[in-house]
């Protein structure tokens, strides 16, 4: 199984990232789906649940993406071993850990579709299972995500949204270093009310300023 540690320049890595594969992911991503925090703060879907069908055509998305991979725990950390439970439920299988724990996806990909590549844009889109939020995995797998893109891919711009309502992951997103662009308002109806989807992005003198390879201004 072909893995990929963090790119140089970041703290030390907890996570590594491989592809999704049908074979062995459908469980996993038909949870993730599922999972009703999911439902409500990365996707507008109707919160109802969703079939196997639903889980293999995301696993077909993530393949078809520019980038699209599965975040994970390496076999051996402590992390892994304390979520082992976890992950076995998710799977509906006993407790290993002889391979890295899946804990979520990150994804590159282009709204425009393909006609557009030379304008070099791409946005980012991430989730994390149930267990394993609010420890700093999404921080860092969107990072690894920008380094990816500015770095191999060449591109000049990654963008990133969020629900007006989704507070934490608008602090982080800022966190990181994205820079507001705007809203699309009361876009979006959660629990009879309206809100917006707030539009974020970098851009890659932003990056380079960001990893030390330039000045700040």
């Amino acid at each position: 199984m072909a893995t990929s540690q963090a790119l140089q320049g970041l703290s030390k890595s907890r996570l590594v990232y491989r592809a999704p594969e049908h074979s062995e992911d459908i469980a996993f991503f038909h949870a993730l789906i599922n999972d009703p925090t999911i439902q409500t703060l990365s996707t507008g879907r109707l919160p109802r649940p969703s079939h196997k069908r639903s889980a293999e055509e995301f696993i077909k998305l993530l393949q078809d993406a520019i980038l699209g991979v599965v975040i994970c725990l390496p076999q051996n950390s402590a992390e892994a071993e304390t979520n082992s439970s976890t992950e076995a439920q998710i799977l509906d299988q006993p407790v290993q850990n002889s391979k890295p724990v899946p804990i979520g996806h990150v994804s590159l990909f282009s709204v425009a579709g393909p006609n557009y590549a030379h304008h070099r844009n791409a946005t980012i889109g991430i989730s994390l299972a149930d267990g394993f939020r609010g420890k700093g995995y999404g921080g860092e797998a969107i990072n690894w995500a920008l380094d990816w893109a500015f770095q191999h891919l060449g591109l000049h711009r990654v963008s990133i949204d969020a629900f007006s309502f989704n507070h934490n992951a608008l602090k982080l997103y800022r966190k990181l270093g994205f820079v507001d662009e705007g809203r699309e308002r009361e876009a979006v109806y959660h629990r009879r009310a309206w809100h917006d989807i707030v539009s974020l992005s970098m851009l890659e003198d932003e990056w380079e300023v960001l990893r030390g390879m330039v000045p700040a201004e």
